[in-house]
């Protein structure tokens, strides 16, 4: 197989992961809304920051860099069951736990208030992303007998916030005791499938990144050290697997049989993965002839995740397309400054520039 892994590696580490300032000031507005919570909850329920529950794909390092700033952080909290209470001693309802924690994210200087979206409370940036907090009841605490459920739009389920978290963590420590680097390699992996179901945005109708992850531990092999060459046999046995089935369970559960994450046995989504996946297979098939060039790999390669220029650009002049692209990154989030240089840098690294606080979404001035 031709040999593009330098360009794969690059790319994905300046335009698919998410840059180390961008995490910060995402995790900046996390700890941002822990604190409004701290500070107006009830003063009769119980809040300290063990409570708090980093979920999704910032908790388990799998987020891709979006062009809109449109990123999901999933940051749950759990309260204990006996503290949600009425007045009158009654067990506040669902419904009335989400609007518990709704009205404690609020804010005067706010527009656009946090709302409840089925089973969490969304806050806004102006940025482009948000924020959800889905809220728990836990019984029983540090004991044997503990229990939590999601307040969610019917009602209390049974849920366990740290369950993908762990599974995830762990399958990563068990693949690298295979193989070196083999665990961290997954998780590009995922990365890497996820940008590809997103290359075209709206134009195609893919599944979400928890689908995608599921997908890709099921089908990830050990025996490619080169990301190139993993994320192809990734494409090709994904492909087999999904003309075999469009079901995708939950693999962090530990019970049986596990939960379905797909709704139906044909989810339009899952047809549309299974059509573009083939398309990319057929695509990369020139990386396998012997005649293969670095510009047919190039073509190949930039249909398969369309790169803005990047490839062409790196093939070019590695060196000034890795600088181009990354300072490209940090601009698009609003984290880059000008150091004493002249050069674009991330914000806190001796910038010239101040760091300007986040804004909501529809945050009015108060100057």
């Amino acid at each position: 197989m031709f040999n593009y892994n330098e360009q794969i590696q690059a790319y994905e580490s300046d335009c698919v992961n998410l840059p180390q300032a961008i995490k910060d000031k995402l995790r900046d507005h996390r700890e941002a809304n822990r604190n409004r919570l701290k500070q107006n909850r009830p003063a009769e329920i119980r809040l300290g920051e063990d409570h708090f529950i980093p979920q999704g794909s910032m908790a388990i390092n799998t987020t891709v860099q979006e062009a809109e700033n449109a990123y999901d952080i999933d940051d749950g909290v759990w309260f204990h069951a006996e503290d949600l209470k009425k007045s009158n001693g009654a067990d506040l309802s669902s419904k009335e736990t989400q609007e518990m924690v709704r009205d404690a994210l609020e804010d005067s200087k706010f527009n656009k208030q946090p709302e409840i979206h089925h089973n969490c409370v969304r806050v806004f940036y102006a940025e482009g992303h948000h924020v959800d907090v889905p809220a728990f009841r836990k019984f029983d605490a540090d004991t044997a007998n503990e229990r939590q459920e999601l307040a969610g739009a019917d009602g209390f389920a049974a849920s366990d916030p740290t369950e993908i978290n762990i599974w995830f963590g762990n399958r990563v420590e068990t693949l690298n005791e295979q193989r070196d680097g083999a665990g961290s390699q997954m998780r590009v992996m995922v990365r890497l499938l996820k940008r590809f179901a997103r290359s075209r945005g709206d134009e195609w109708d893919m599944p979400n990144g928890l689908k995608l992850t599921m997908l890709v531990d099921e089908c990830f092999q050990t025996g490619y050290v080169r990301d190139d060459e993993a994320f192809y046999w990734l494409l090709s046995k994904l492909q087999t697997r999904l003309f075999a089935s469009l079901e995708v369970e939950n693999r962090a559960q530990t019970k049986s049989p596990k939960d379905k994450l797909t709704k139906t046995t044909n989810d339009l989504n899952m047809v549309e993965l299974r059509k573009r996946v083939g398309e990319a297979v057929t695509q990369l098939y020139v990386l396998h002839q012997s005649d293969c060039t670095k510009a047919k790999a190039r073509a190949a390669w930039d249909w398969v995740f369309q790169s803005d220029g990047f490839f062409e650009a790196y093939d070019k002049d590695a060196t000034r397309a890795v600088e181009l692209f990354a300072n490209s990154a940090l601009v698009r989030a609003g984290v880059a400054g000008t150091n004493q240089a002249g050069r674009i840098v991330s914000i806190g690294t001796g910038v010239a520039a101040a760091n300007i606080p986040h804004r909501f979404y529809g945050e009015q001035d108060t100057n």
